[in-house]
Formats: C-alpha cells, structure tokens, sequence
C-alpha cells in the first residue's frame, strides 16, 4: 500500500493566501497616499505663505520730507561744528567812509601833473577802501566817535604801497589806536597786485577818510 503524499516539500515556502496579497498591497497603496497628502499640504502652506508675504501691506512707508529732516537735524548739528555770530543786519556799520580821491599824481622828472588832470585807478581806490572798512576794529567801543584819513601812497616803477595817516585829516589822538589802525590797513594794502593794473602816472596819492561812530557803552 502506498505511503500518502505530503502537500508541499519540506523545502518550499508556504504560499500566501491571495487575501493576504490584498491587504499587503492596501497597507502599501494607503502609505503612499499618505505621503502624497502630506507632501501636497506643504506645498500648498508654502505657496500660501508666499503670496501672503507677498501680498501683505508694508509698514515701513518711507519718511516724509519732515522727518527725515528732522531725524538728520541732530546729525548735522554734531558735525556742524559750534554756532558762528553773524553780524546783526539791522546794526548800523560801525565806519562810514567818504569816497576816495585822488591828491596828486606825478610823472619822473620836473613836471607836475595838475591834480584835476589825474586818471583815477579804480581798483586801488576799491582796494584801500576795502581795506579800511575791513578794519573797522581797530577803533574800540571806548572811542565813541572820530576821524581818521588814510592816504595810499601807490609807486608803480618801484612796486611799493605806503599807508600814511596824516595829522591834518584826523580827530582819533588815541596813539594805541592809530597805530593799531595803520598796521591793519598797511597789512591789508601789501598784498595789492600792481602788476595789470591800468594806469597814466607813474606815482598816485590816493585818499579816504573814514568816519568811526561807536557805541557810548564802553565809556
């Protein structure tokens, strides 16, 4: 009689049942969604992140006109340096000069030149002018008021200046000041160019008196 034949060799796997196929393949199909889903939900907070940031209204607004002059008002101030006085526009000139004249002009050699006949050298006229006015401080608040005429002594064959105050044409007897007054305006007149400068003689005297009205406060 023969001996019954086993199933399946000792050797071979078991077959599995087409049920547990099935549920395999659901379990794997169900973790793919999954992944699927949560990849695809990132991506749409991430796009919508990106459009709200995009679209969302800014608060920083560029200043206005006002405020960035006031916000820059506190640096200029630091590199401004310390405040410099002005002069009070509504304060009468300490000085006031008389227009300048020409008192005598002269050529080498035994002739004189009338003094009507006298070209007038503009710019040294501007010039001592200038230098006078500018001056001005060298008459004190103590000295309420006086005269002082300057005469320019203008040489064009030996190229010199000379800046003399005579007595006749002064009311300032204060020896400080008018020594202090004849060094500025001399200081002043040494640095004139004669070099171009249009002229007819060979020597001028050219003359201004200025008129010092000062303030009675220092005595």
């Amino acid at each position: 009689m023969a001996e019954p034949r086993a199933p399946h060799p000792p050797s071979d796997p078991r077959p599995v049942s087409r049920r547990g196929a099935f549920t395999l393949r659901e379990a794997q199909d169900r973790r793919l969604r999954v992944q699927l889903g949560a990849a695809l939900a990132v991506g749409l907070v991430l796009v919508a992140s990106g459009i709200y940031l995009w679209r969302r209204p800014h608060n920083t607004a560029e200043p206005s006109a006002a405020e960035a002059e006031s916000a820059s008002a506190p640096l200029a101030a630091a590199f401004s340096g310390p405040p410099v006085a002005t002069p009070d526009a509504g304060a009468p000139s300490p000085v006031t000069l008389s227009d300048a004249r020409v008192l005598a002009c002269q050529d080498r050699g035994p002739r004189k030149t009338p003094v009507e006949q006298c070209d007038h050298v503009a710019s040294l006229e501007k010039a001592l002018t200038d230098a006078v006015e500018q001056s001005a401080a060298c008459v004190p608040d103590s000295v309420s008021s006086g005269t002082i005429e300057y005469v320019a002594d203008v040489s064009f064959s030996r190229h010199k200046v000379k800046v003399v105050l005579p007595r006749a044409g002064r009311s300032v007897r204060d020896h400080k000041v008018l020594g202090a007054c004849a060094s500025a305006v001399r200081t002043a007149m040494s640095t004139v160019p004669l070099e171009g400068v249009e002229h007819q003689h060979a020597r001028y005297r050219i003359s201004v008196i200025a008129t010092y009205r000062r303030s009675s406060r220092g005595g």
